[in-house]
């Protein structure tokens, strides 16, 4: 007879367990198959009978007739998978007639393979819906919705000016002029000042010179050696055109920034004077992370379904008791970049929290694997700030040398169980 001391025993009791969530059954539902040019429907009661298919179309008259065809059999609720962007006029009309809309991902309600068509995608997703057995992905309110495009869409545009300027760079180097060796960006106001003047063909090395500011004044001998290239008229006409683009695209983006800076003020500014005193995160990273998930954390039960959401959780992959690959799985992928963004700078602070714990990961793992658990770390506290809406106060590295003392005395002071196998 084996003899397990009392301490192993009630150590054995301690389990972790979760919360079974039963999503509630209908009496009736809708499930609603999506595609470019055709919507495929389905309505059931739960018993299996009034059940009726209808095909649509996809202009804004049919999808109203889709509405009026819910409203008549009095439906409620209805499924949809989130396909391309083709669900978002059809959600918007659903929803302000008051009818509850799910969005699920397709990954998430498959239908069994060699058995698809679209009339059985739709009977699906109303087996689904009905039986409560679909997850509904994160869908922020109109606001949200607002400021998310408004960012994704600078996002663009700050795309489109680092392409600009790379083709700027290309046409300059190609006629060695060699601006880039002597200033550190082209973007600059000196450097760009002189490629306006360049474009329109001037030659003169003191017009030329009088556009540098700052540093670069110290640097006018090798100026004049650097803007000394073979520029043609032809080549002056790129310029020019690839200016009137800058110009153009950068006025979008100062007006993107105006409308979003409008919207945080009025609706998330305390929200996002929070955000702005953690670590690393500065304005435009917490700007993202209000568009992406918005100020109410209750849509997430805890951080670390916030940071599964986000894509920067490790997956569960474990079979037969072993686990197998658990890189990051996808999520917002806006989102992650703003945090990976700011994670890296967060570690760049001296005598920071942020800049320890890396440097412990660093000794164990590449970079770009311990930015990543940085940057969930610093997700889970921008969780918590939104939460409670306190300001974060940076602990330094104080805190995470008390930290480690802590986990060694714990680890330390934890049991080693006798085993009881083979004996």
């Amino acid at each position: 007879m084996y003899f397990i001391d009392n301490q192993r025993r009630i150590f054995m009791k301690q389990q972790v367990t979760e919360d079974v969530n039963i999503m509630p059954q209908l009496d009736k539902a809708c499930g609603l198959d999506m595609h470019k040019d055709k919507i495929v429907g389905f309505i059931s009661w739960k018993d299996g009978s009034n059940q009726e298919f209808r095909e649509f179309g996809t202009y804004t008259c049919e999808l109203k007739q889709i509405r009026d065809w819910l409203q008549e059999s009095h439906i409620h609720h209805c499924l949809m998978e989130s396909t391309g962007i083709y669900w978002m006029s059809l959600y918007a009309i659903l929803t302000e007639a008051g009818i509850e809309v799910i969005v699920a991902n397709p990954v998430h309600i498959k239908q069994m393979p060699k058995r698809k068509t679209d009339r059985k995608d739709a009977k699906w997703l109303c087996t689904l819906l009905l039986h409560g057995l679909v997850r509904p992905s994160f869908m922020p309110d109109n606001t949200q919705r607002i400021i998310r495009d408004y960012c994704r869409n600078r996002l663009f545009y700050t795309w489109q000016l680092n392409r600009i300027r790379n083709r700027l760079l290309k046409i300059l180097e190609s006629n060695n002029i060699k601006l880039r060796s002597v200033i550190s960006s082209i973007h600059t106001l000196s450097a760009m000042d002189m490629i306006r003047l360049l474009a329109k063909g001037v030659t003169d090395q003191e017009q030329l010179l009088s556009c540098a500011r700052g540093k670069v004044v110290k640097k006018k001998e090798q100026l004049i050696k650097a803007l000394d290239g073979t520029l043609q008229n032809y080549h002056h006409t790129q310029l020019q055109m690839l200016l009137e683009d800058y110009d153009h695209v950068q006025k979008q983006v100062d007006f993107l920034d105006k409308s979003i800076t409008e919207i945080i003020s009025e609706h998330y500014a305390q929200a996002f004077e929070c955000l702005d005193s953690i670590s690393g995160i500065g304005i435009k990273s917490a700007e993202i992370i209000l568009s992406e998930a918005g100020k109410d954390m209750s849509r997430f039960p805890t951080a670390d379904h916030f940071t599964a959401w986000c894509g920067i959780a490790p997956g569960n992959n474990e079979s037969a008791g072993k686990r197998k690959n658990t890189a990051i799985k996808k999520g917002n992928s806006y989102l992650r970049v703003a945090i990976v963004g700011a994670a890296w700078a967060a570690v760049r602070m001296k005598d920071s929290y942020w800049h320890a714990l890396f440097d412990k990961l660093r000794k164990r793992m590449k970079a770009q694997k311990a930015i990543v658990a940085v940057a969930r770390r610093l997700l889970k506290v921008v969780y918590k700030t939104l939460e409670t809406l306190t300001v974060y106060q940076e602990k330094g590295i104080a805190h995470f040398v008390d930290l480690q003392a802590k986990a060694a005395l714990y680890h330390a002071a934890k049991p080693s169980w006798p085993q009881t196998d083979n004996i």
